[in-house]
């Protein structure tokens, strides 16, 4: 069994900080194995922050998850993904990923989302992903890419630096045309 904690904070162009930090611990291995954990995320100067948990089975690099998440005063969500490797040697791997998410607001409003994304990685911890997220009901789509560049890896494995970034384009829906993109530094350590 393992145990990671981690955690990034990126400057946000609106204002303050995106900080994440997660904590979990797996079981088993490539063949099959399982991962549980916590999270929060939120700015540390706008907005309420979001916790939350989240489990995942996987097998030979395909995997099928759930996360349960609050932003507190604001909404609860509920969500699925089936992540299917495509992929993968000794340096890459590509995976290909399908979500589903109920979401409650506070006031009582519900809705759904839906949306697939590819992504890549590298063994040096090199990452990216491109995707589209819709929400039905309002009529939202919208595109979105990450990436991650590792910059610094300690000799046993256990801590790292990352850049990295985020682009979104709002393809239909009330932020039709408008784009948001951000990025920063994340350090990780596993415990």
């Amino acid at each position: 069994m393992s145990f990671n904690i981690g955690g990034t904070a990126t400057d946000n162009a609106k204002g303050g900080h995106d900080i994440n930090v997660k904590a979990m611990g797996q079981v088993g291995d490539e063949k099959l194995g399982a991962t549980a954990g916590v999270f929060a995320q939120g700015n540390n100067k706008k907005g309420p922050a979001t916790t939350g948990a989240f489990a995942e089975l996987s097998s030979n690099g395909h995997g099928l998850g759930i996360q349960h998440s609050n932003t507190h005063g604001v909404s609860k969500s509920m969500g699925e993904n089936l992540r299917i490797n495509a992929f993968k040697n000794d340096q890459h791997s590509v995976d290909l990923n399908a979500f589903h998410n109920r979401t409650q607001m506070q006031n009582g409003l519900k809705f759904d989302s839906v949306g697939a994304n590819a992504g890549w990685s590298h063994a040096q911890g090199h990452s990216a992903t491109v995707g589209v997220t819709q929400i039905p009901k309002f009529g939202v789509t919208t595109m979105g890419a990450t990436g991650t560049a590792n910059l610094w890896t300690s000799p046993n494995q256990a801590s790292s630096l990352n850049m990295n970034a985020f682009g979104n384009q709002h393809l239909s829906g009330p932020f039709q045309g408008k784009r948001d993109f951000g990025g920063g530094l994340g350090f990780t350590h596993k415990f």
